[in-house]
């Protein structure tokens, strides 16, 4: 009689999740859903509040991991997927379990956070253009003018330290966890060149780049992500991209500084 197993759900840090679905273990976060069946996993480990979920075959092995989550439901969801584990063959001929997961994008409602997006944009808007209103009232058009043009720079400056911070900090995690492999020339397309790689797992992915040449470059790819890769992951580059975000943050400064101005001018008015 197959086994069968309680339909467990953990939420951890991140907006990600895990739910186990009869022999299936569905981990979530807010781009995307993975599918795993029981078939491709090597082994579960519980650590404390952390659950790590390690696949069948490859060079290199290929780890899930959720923190965040309650001690005991790691435990419980540990035992339980380790169970399903114990009901497998044995002997069967062993696999590429990364080759049995199912990656499915989210999109639109189905990504977590975003789904709220909409309501609190209108909320936002409404705020700023009563904000505005009121600034034109009791300052007059320099005041607006000022909070406009603050708006606008704190607006780019935060999206830029944003933008700049997240390349920065996935270029800290490849450099972690990544795998470097060799990626061979394949074609020209109209403004990019065309790089081939293969994964420790053999499975074939495409990088495109600008410039020219056709040499062999190396490329860092996520395990967990191997169509995500890039070239020149260095503690260096690192550093400099947070050096250079001392540019947007001074822009987000003057921002700040007007938008406050406008504020202040406003509540002195009253």
């Amino acid at each position: 009689m197959a086994t069968t197993a309680a339909a467990l759900v953990l939420r951890g840090k991140g907006r990600t999740a895990l739910r186990l679905e009869g022999q299936m273990v569905v981990l979530r976060s807010s781009a995307e859903e993975l599918r795993i069946p029981v078939e491709a996993m090597a082994e579960v480990r519980a650590e404390g509040r952390a659950v790590e979920i390690e696949l069948l075959g490859g060079a290199e092995p290929v780890v899930y991991r959720v923190e965040g989550v309650s001690e005991a439901g790691a435990d419980a969801f540990g035992q339980a997927v380790g169970r399903l584990l114990a009901t497998l063959d044995p002997d069967a001929e062993p696999m590429d379990g990364l080759s049995l997961v199912d990656v499915r994008p989210l999109t639109g409602r189905d990504r977590g956070w975003f789904s709220g997006r909409r309501p609190v944009a209108a909320v936002g808007a409404l705020f700023y253009a009563g904000l505005m209103a009121a600034v034109g009232v009791t300052g007059g058009g320099e005041q607006v003018a000022a909070l406009l043009g603050g708006s606008v720079a704190l607006y780019a400056g935060c999206f830029m330290i944003y933008a700049g911070g997240r390349a920065s900090v996935e270029d800290w995690r490849l450099k972690r966890r990544g795998i470097t492999v060799v990626a061979q020339f394949s074609h020209y397309t109209n403004k990019w060149r065309v790089y081939t790689y293969t994964t420790a797992t053999g499975q074939n992915y495409t990088y495109q780049t600008t410039g020219s040449g056709t040499d062999p470059i190396e490329v860092t790819y996520d395990p967990a992500r191997p169509g995500d890769a890039r070239v020149g992951v260095s503690l260096l580059g690192t550093l400099a991209m947070l050096l250079i975000l001392a540019i947007p943050g001074f822009v987000a400064a003057v921002g700040l500084f007007l938008v406050g101005h406008a504020a202040a001018a406003l509540w002195g008015g009253w």
